[in-house]
């Protein structure tokens, strides 16, 4: 750098985005997905459970999301319609109607299959 040379451009780097998140009450952050008019939320709980949440766009908040819980022990997450969290797919929910939908999948007991296998591995001398 020389005495004719113009001063340098100092920039800052854009701000981080850390993924907040969207339901405060829930521990899980969930893989975000991009769809025409809506964003899915995907949730897996430790559990063996978890939730598909879809928020449409174009609808008010009271009424935006769509629940669904999820069997999430397969090789990719499958609806799950035989807990007593919901026994369908539920739509026209509030953001606090589908958090508290949330919770409850987050809190059910564990997966027939996660407690199957907790059996065995408890069984084995390692």
């Amino acid at each position: 750098m020389t005495l004719h040379d113009p001063p340098p451009i100092l920039t800052t780097p854009p701000a981080l985005t850390v993924p907040c998140a969207p339901f405060e009450r829930v521990s899980s952050l969930p893989q975000r997905h991009t769809l025409p008019g809506a964003e899915l939320l995907v949730f897996q709980f430790t559990n063996g459970y978890g939730a598909a949440v879809t928020r449409q766009l174009s609808r008010p908040e009271d009424s935006a999301f769509e629940f669904c819980v999820l069997d999430c022990m397969g090789a990719a997450p499958q609806p799950c319609f035989t807990t007593p969290v919901a026994a369908s797919f539920l739509s026209g929910l509030s953001h606090d109607g589908a958090q508290g939908l949330l919770m409850l999948t987050e809190r059910l007991p564990l997966h027939p299959l996660r407690a199957q296998a907790n059996a065995v591995l408890s069984d084995e001398d390692f």
